[in-house]
């Protein structure tokens, strides 16, 4: 499952640059939150945290 959500946000972190090149400012931040989003949700299911 962490895997899983470390490809998320990875894809996110693709998006985030798919949306900086469009220069969308609200899909850069939608993709940033999305990041930060996916990672905690990873660390917190391998029991990093939390």
């Amino acid at each position: 499952m962490v895997y899983f959500f470390a490809l998320c946000s990875f894809l996110a972190l693709l998006g985030l640059f798919i949306n900086s090149k469009r220069r969308n400012g609200h899909g850069m931040a939608y993709s940033a939150a999305m990041i930060v989003i996916w990672m905690l949700a990873a660390l917190w299911w391998s029991g990093r945290i939390g």
